[in-house]
């Protein structure tokens, strides 16, 4: 009888385990950029902790993606950066990689949470630790080439695809309209000047 009730323990357990991993799921995106300092962003969620999300570009090299679908290479340098959706806080991104292959994030574990995936060429690199520090180009921090997405050894175009793979949810935000980015922008800026007071208020208290 022990026995019997430890077993059905070990089967609700591992039941539990399935039923968390049966969750995770693979998205596949695909587009086109028009310009060099083109971004374009992804929402992306975990119900609980995980080493297992994968995330990784096509349109470099070519591939097949995970929707089964042949994507043609000759798409520009690709970079990717993570930032938490809550307050924009940087969290992994793809600096150090060879010039000519495809982003690759495998790097865990990803807590559990929402958060903002952005892609864009290798040259317009994050500008800082947060998203409302914005991207390289935009800052005067890089500056491209003559003919478009050939920096880095892209190969000339500007046609995307990307796999976001073993997570609850993913999906491409709408674009705000410029008050909402306003606003999003300013509560940013807002929660980082609040901990920078409390830093400096922690470090008063010390002092005295």
């Amino acid at each position: 009888m022990i026995k019997k009730r430890r077993f059905t323990a070990l089967k609700f357990a591992l039941l539990l385990l399935s039923s968390q991993f049966a969750l995770a799921t693979d998205f596949s995106f695909t587009g086109n950029f028009t310009q060099d300092s083109d971004v374009q962003l992804f929402n992306f969620s975990l119900a609980s902790d995980s080493s297992s999300v994968i995330i990784e570009t096509l349109s470099l090299n070519g591939g097949v993606n995970a929707a089964g679908t042949t994507i043609a290479s000759g798409g520009f340098d690709p970079y990717l950066a993570i930032f938490r959706k809550t307050d924009g806080q940087w969290f992994y991104s793809t600096e150090i990689k060879n010039k000519g292959d495809e982003a690759f994030i495998a790097d865990g574990p990803l807590f559990a949470g929402n958060y903002i995936l952005a892609l864009t060429q290798t040259d317009n690199f994050r500008a800082d630790d947060h998203l409302s520090d914005g991207f390289a180009y935009a800052l005067g921090l890089t500056s491209f080439a003559s003919i478009a997405f050939t920096t880095n050894g892209g190969g000339g175009s500007g046609h995307w695809a990307v796999d976001i793979k073993n997570v609850d949810s993913a999906d491409i935000p709408p674009i705000p309209t410029p008050a909402a980015l306003a606003l999003t922008l300013m509560g940013m800026l807002s929660w980082q000047l609040s901990k920078k007071i409390a830093k400096k208020d922690r470090f008063t208290r010390a002092a005295s």
